[in-house]
């Protein structure tokens, strides 16, 4: 199975974020937008693997998660990857606890090597994805539209961690929530 490990996102903040993908709609760029119910932040993409190598990866993630307590992040602006050139990717960055999500990536990603998940070789930059733009020469008609755009610095708790299965299909990926791990103070 397709599997990567995630913060997942409370419902507000899925809504805030499918409001801004709606008047970035407008430009008509020919992006392919994520689903609402699918955004999230993502801390480790584990690709393909055996359903049996799971518990592993979530016993890591549990002994990570130990040193942790909760902490608060906020939507900042809207960015794009790469930066300079053709977009790619729209994201919306975030503020906030930085730190502790910094740490908490760190961590995870020594972990996860221990049980044979090598570490990414680009560096973590948090972001939610909004949408892959299939058009590149429309980049910068969407570029100025996001320069328009405020987006609202709504704040929220991050109590855990959320192992996710990811199916691939025409209309975008599909993904089913397989575990949770909280923080120490999760449950607060």
């Amino acid at each position: 199975m397709r599997c990567f490990l995630a913060v997942a996102l409370p419902k507000e903040i899925k809504e805030i974020l499918r409001g801004l993908q709606g008047k970035l709609r407008t430009v008509g760029a020919g992006v392919r937008w994520v689903r609402p119910e699918g955004f999230h932040l993502t801390l480790k993409f584990f690709g393909e693997i055996s359903e049996g190598k799971l518990p592993t990866l979530v016993q890591a993630a549990e002994r990570t998660a130990r040193d942790f307590e909760p902490f608060e992040l906020a939507l900042s602006e809207i960015g794009f990857f790469p930066e300079k050139s053709a977009p790619r990717v729209v994201w919306v960055g975030l503020s906030g606890e930085l730190e502790p999500l910094l740490e908490l990536h760190r961590k995870l990603e020594k972990a996860f090597k221990k049980v044979g998940f090598p570490p990414e070789r680009r560096p973590f930059h948090p972001h939610l994805t909004l949408g892959r733009v299939k058009d590149p020469r429309q980049g910068e008609m969407l570029r100025r539209r996001a320069a328009e755009l405020s987006v609202p610095r709504k704040t929220f708790r991050v109590k855990g961690l959320t192992f996710y299965r990811s199916r691939l299909h025409p209309e975008g990926a599909v993904y089913t929530a397989l575990e949770t791990v909280e923080f120490v103070s999760g449950g607060e």
